[in-house]
């Protein structure tokens, strides 16, 4: 079977995030599946269908290190041959034999039962709700569901895409066309899988209690869910926004954070917070010391603050927050110095928990 490396190298790119990582002993029983017209890839969690350009004559499985193989070749050309004891693959003059299953071995992955709710959204739509929260997801195992977004539609046009971690939270809105409201958890990987296949046109999205599928005219997504329940997150963003709302520029806002964070120590072990003072004239003035060093530097903002306010943050939390915006002025409600503050654009909110400073004497 021949196939043009610009062709297979961009399909196997976009489908090895459900391949399996190569281990010192294979794992010889997934990888990427080419059957008829379809290219498979599962690692049993996550199971992603891709359509090829023209079907292949009989069924193979190509595995993780025939997926690595084939990305990394450099000639214009690849040939797979299924040979009696595994298949060789050829790029040029580099070659390699490899071992595999049968095509009919490869495990299969079934979508959501016939009781799934289904709902339709724009692609470009969705890749920008899901690339919008991504950053905060949670990284802790305490809490599973939130290693996960929760995809929410709740009797309204509007599908909810949330990510917290329990030190701040994002929420992104789409318009979508549902047949009834659902709630369910998605895991980050499916997540990141689904942003980088690059969804055209119109995906469609139906899921049961355990399992969902996304799909398009070129893609198919099957994914387990998240059973733990996700944080009840709606009493959070319902609260009406408190506090004053004040502008703020955001790139010079993240290039006074990319300057003041040089205080920071190489010792993991010393936490250094970022404390911003907020004056009533429009003046802010953001610092952080370690045992090393210490940074100062002002930075303006609009809106008028009753009175002086101090609020500390971890620095990168806040960074992210503000790279997710999209404007160059950024709203933001600020209400003391241990409320969250929320930074707010269309169809798009972040929030940001404080971190506790002492006042100036």
């Amino acid at each position: 079977m021949k196939f043009e490396r610009s062709e297979i190298g961009a399909l196997f790119s976009k489908l090895r995030t459900a391949v399996p990582e190569v281990r010192a002993v294979g794992n010889d029983s997934t990888g990427i599946l080419l059957s008829g017209p379809d290219a498979f890839a599962t690692n049993l969690e996550l199971s992603i269908r891709a359509e090829l350009s023209s079907p292949v004559p009989q069924g193979v499985v190509i595995p993780p290190r025939g997926v690595d193989f084939i990305s990394g070749a450099v000639a214009p050309e690849i040939n797979i041959n299924v040979t009696k004891s595994g298949l060789v693959i050829e790029s040029g003059t580099a070659r390699a034999r490899l071992s595999t299953t049968p095509a009919e071995n490869y495990p299969t992955f079934d979508g959501p039962g016939k009781d799934a709710k289904r709902c339709v959204v724009r692609a470009n739509d969705l890749s920008w709700a899901i690339s919008k929260v991504l950053y905060a997801v949670s990284k802790e195992d305490r809490h599973p569901a939130h290693k996960g977004l929760c995809f929410s539609h709740n009797g309204d046009d509007t599908l909810e895409i949330c990510a917290l971690d329990g030190y701040r939270m994002a929420i992104s809105r789409i318009d979508c066309t549902a047949d009834g409201d659902f709630k369910f958890v998605l895991p980050a990987a499916t997540a990141k899988a689904i942003d980088t296949l690059g969804l055209d046109g119109s995906v469609s999205i139906e899921r049961d209690r355990k399992k969902a599928v996304f799909s398009d005219n070129n893609f198919e997504v099957k994914s387990r869910l998240i059973a733990e329940p996700f944080l009840d997150y709606s009493k959070i963003a319902a609260q009406k926004s408190g506090g004053t709302r004040i502008v703020l520029d955001r790139k010079e806002l993240l290039g006074v954070l990319g300057r003041v964070k040089l205080a920071r120590s190489a010792d993991a072990k010393e936490k250094s917070t970022l404390v911003m003072d907020l004056e009533p004239g429009g003046t802010g003035r953001a610092s952080m010391r370690s045992t090393i060093a210490q940074m100062n530097e002002e930075f303006s903002f609009n809106g008028k603050l009753d009175e002086r306010l101090r609020i500390g943050f971890n620095l990168e939390f806040l960074s992210e927050a503000l790279k997710s915006m999209e404007g160059d002025a950024v709203s933001a409600w600020v209400v003391g110095p241990l409320s969250p503050v929320k930074l707010i654009e269309p169809q798009y909110e972040a929030l940001v928990l404080p971190v506790k400073v002492k006042e100036e004497a």
